[in-house]
């Protein structure tokens, strides 16, 4: 009897390493056949909207606005694709930052409060805080959406706003933990004369030199992954006349956790209490180290004065020295991080180290990568500052 037990020990042993490893591979098809199926909706909606872009932004409420009518989540779901019912079953994190956001930002930075004596605010922000005003609809019942809901029923912390975030966006499909790439939701940044990221819109510009603008909303206004330093969301015209093929051009990936949500409850069931999230983008252009005026992992910034070309020039500088920063972007399977090209295709990119990040030429580092080997290259995952650079080789 014991040498039977021993047998079925044996068997055993030598089973669950394959039984686990098609498990993972069956979580990996799951999550290339999510990103596929997003694919297929972001290239509809840049067929059908008037400016040919694949999203209205990221699914981030501080950046981009209420969640449930802005963002590439957003958009999808107006499409009818239940995005909260295609999350990476690899991915620990069950949610994305929107969702905390939800249950935490204060209801004076929804609204603005702080900025009210700032009459070009409002306009900057393109009322996206607030998002569309209640009405009543064709049957006679009120719409209100999320964030005028925290609003009007004053709900300030999580535990009060925890059942109606999971009625109006978990139970509506308003969910992910999939993250966008800074090149699908900001293109590219806008630059002034002097090289350095610049406030596009004059609404803008006048919200920032406006005395009675807040300090909280002059950092919104500055923060590099947002829209207002940006061209806004990719189009399929960037994309046709940019010198980055589609097929290296991310547009959704799996995604790093970001941190824990502060309930002590489940949202709900897909959503349990102290849930992680993940971030909402990955990418944006980096100093590839720190030397000649840069700072490793920060934007250029350039002294006024500083001419554009020449080996002093601002463009070198973006072009030899900067890459997209995706460090946000989590090999989940098995060392390979899934990643939704501009072509519809999905590329498996490997942590080949395993280390727990991907390299796409940055120098060795204690916190992030273990060596300077280049994981991935420009041939295929589009890395410079702009999808019409190449870098050295311009």
């Amino acid at each position: 009897m014991l040498v039977v037990i021993s047998i079925i020990g044996m068997l055993a042993a030598l089973l669950l390493p394959a039984i686990n490893k098609a498990r993972a591979a069956a979580r990996g098809s799951q999550c290339q056949s999510n990103l596929r199926q997003f694919g297929i909706g972001l290239a509809a909606r840049a067929t059908s909207s008037r400016d040919s872009s694949y999203c209205s932004g990221d699914f981030n409420f501080q950046r981009d606005g209420v969640p449930t009518e802005f963002g590439w989540v957003s958009d999808l779901i107006d499409r009818g694709v239940v995005v909260s019912e295609m999350r990476c079953p690899s991915n620990p994190a069950s949610t994305s930052v929107a969702v905390h956001q939800a249950l935490t930002m204060s209801i004076a930075d929804i609204t603005l409060s702080a900025d009210s004596g700032c009459s070009t605010c409002e306009d900057c922000m393109d009322n996206r805080r607030m998002g569309n005003d209640p009405h009543v609809n064709a049957m006679g019942d009120r719409v209100v959406n999320v964030a005028h809901q925290i609003v009007e029923q004053s709900l300030n912390d999580p535990p009060s706003r925890a059942p109606l975030v999971s009625q109006t966006m978990i139970g509506q499909g308003y969910n992910t933990n999939y993250a966008g790439s800074w090149f699908l939701f900001r293109s590219e940044f806008q630059l002034n004369k002097f090289g350095n990221v610049n406030l596009g819109r004059s609404s803008c510009a006048s919200a920032y030199s406006s005395p009675a603008t807040s300090a909280t909303f002059k950092n919104w206004l500055t923060d590099t992954k947002s829209r207002f330093v940006t061209r806004g969301p990719l189009t399929t015209k960037r994309v046709d006349s940019g010198r980055a093929p589609a097929s290296t051009i991310p547009l959704l990936c799996d995604a790093a956790t970001l941190g824990y949500l502060d309930l002590d409850i489940d949202l709900d069931e897909t959503v349990p209490a102290h849930s992680t999230y993940t971030v909402s983008m990955v990418g944006e252009p980096v100093a590839i180290d720190s030397g000649a005026g840069l700072t490793q992992f920060e934007v250029p910034q350039f002294p006024n004065g500083t001419p554009r070309e020449g080996t002093s020039g601002w463009l070198r500088a973006w072009n030899h020295h900067t890459k997209q920063d995706y460090r946000g972007m989590a090999p989940l399977h098995m060392g390979i991080a899934y990643v939704l090209m501009a072509d519809g295709s999905v590329q498996a990119i490997e942590d080949s180290n395993g280390d727990r990040y991907i390299n796409n030429g940055f120098p060795q580092h204690h916190d992030y990568w273990t060596s300077e080997e280049i994981e991935v290259g420009d041939l295929n995952l589009a890395s410079y500052y702009s999808l019409m650079s190449k870098g050295k080789h311009n």
